[in-house]
């Protein structure tokens, strides 16, 4: 079976413990021993680091254009969402509107003709293409809505013509039961979920997903995503919803809300001058983490709160246009120090070129006023890595320890989409 990116992680990081760990602690590869790595960290600023620091003019453009499909994607749903699922439900409840009143009709005239069966077919049709409009291509509500018209209405003109009333009225009631079915918040929230979203907003995050289907299978399985768009109060998370073959009590139980609000402002403060506000359309926050697993024994099962799940932050920010993202990203240059770049791709090797992955900034910060933030017990100063992908800056990897110190860092962020 082929590896999926969080297997050569798993790998990495066995690899990666025994070069670096002793018995007495932290071994330092010999480019960083001694006085050199404390030098890195308190020499001043100078001119010569903050022009390697500054926008290379890569546009990094299948990063940016994998970032733009996960951002568009979590806009609709933070913005136009709901009156998508309100138009949808409208137009499915105008055909059980209209079946209804078919259905009286013949009641009342205890009598039937093919024009009824003809109605109720351009209403159920009219009613696919307005959901269709709706929805797509984050959901396709079209063809569900086009094959449960055409399966009961061809029923509906064969009895029709034999005059037969009874039968006639029994397949009424069968297509009134099917989309007052389709009709419902239920089937809203099982079929077009935004919470969790599982649609191809998933697949995105995850690109580019395995060829395979059981490694396909196996990451999606295994990931769940964070996701809040700061501008718009959207949180809610990302992933499979938990198969119903498992009782409550064996299902993971997360409480609270994916980055709520003090979450957000400790992430904030630990990217540091990466926060770039001026000019930015677009806030998001991604957090990816393991998926906890049903277990059948319920006392196996996860309890706990969306921190605990260790996850990795992503900080996504996007501009009206690169040039824009690249002035930021120089100033942030000049607020912070950076040192090299490499790719954060776990299979390739930070001496291969920027064709392999992308590369991105080493960059580092001491944090405002030195204060410690509940997100966990980091150092003042701050080690992580940020990059332009066209309009848009991303952070990620932010920590206390030290590049060099570190190994397997990215966790499940290995399989996102921002490990290209």
């Amino acid at each position: 079976m082929k590896r999926t990116r969080r297997a050569v992680l798993g790998a990495g990081l066995v690899a990666g413990l025994a070069g670096c760990l002793g018995a007495e602690g932290v071994r330092y590869p010999d480019e960083y021993a001694g006085d050199a790595a404390v030098d890195a960290v308190d020499a001043p600023e100078n001119d010569e680091a903050i022009d390697a620091s500054a926008d290379d003019g890569r546009d990094n453009e299948a990063l940016a254009e994998a970032t733009r499909r996960v951002v568009d994607d979590a806009l609709w749903f933070a913005t136009e969402y709901p009156e998508a699922v309100e138009t949808y439900l409208e137009a499915v409840g105008g055909v059980v509107s209209e079946i209804d009143a078919v259905r009286e009709a013949v009641e009342e005239d205890e009598a039937v003709d093919v024009e009824q069966a003809e109605g109720l077919e351009a209403v159920g049709m009219a009613a696919a293409e307005t959901a269709g409009d709706a929805l797509e291509p984050h959901f396709g509500p079209r063809g569900r809505i086009e094959q449960r018209t055409e399966r009961h209405v061809t029923v509906l003109k064969e009895f029709a013509r034999r005059d037969d009333v009874d039968r006639f009225l029994e397949e009424i009631d069968r297509m009134r039961r099917t989309f007052g079915g389709m009709a419902t918040d239920a089937y809203v929230d099982e079929q077009f979920s935004r919470d969790p979203i599982h649609n191809r907003l998933l697949n995105r995050m995850l690109y580019p997903l395995p060829v395979d289907s059981d490694d396909r299978r196996e990451v999606r399985e295994g990931t769940l995503i964070e996701l809040a768009v700061a501008s718009e109060g959207l949180t809610t998370y990302v992933g499979l919803p938990y198969d119903d073959e498992f009782s409550r009590e064996q299902r993971p139980r997360i409480y609270g809300s994916p980055i709520g609000g003090d979450r957000r402002e400790e992430i904030r403060a630990r990217f540091g001058p990466v926060v770039r506000p001026g000019d930015r359309t677009a806030e998001l926050f991604v957090v990816f983490a393991e998926r906890p697993q049903p277990d059948e024994d319920p006392d196996e099962v996860f309890e706990g709160w969306p921190e605990d799940l260790d996850g990795v932050p992503v900080y996504v920010q996007r501009y009206p246009d690169a040039e824009t993202a690249a002035d930021h990203l120089d100033a942030i240059a000049v607020d912070a120090r950076t040192e090299d770049d490499e790719p954060i791709d776990p299979g390739v090797s930070r001496t291969e070129g920027p064709d392999a992955a992308t590369h991105w900034h080493r960059i580092y910060h001491h944090e405002a006023q030195g204060e410690r933030y509940a997100f966990d017990e980091h150092a003042g100063v701050q080690y992580g890595y940020v990059v332009r992908a066209g309009e848009f800056l991303l952070p990620t990897g932010f920590s206390g320890d030290a590049w060099e110190e570190r190994a397997g860092w990215q966790g499940p962020l290995a399989d996102g989409w921002v490990v290209t």
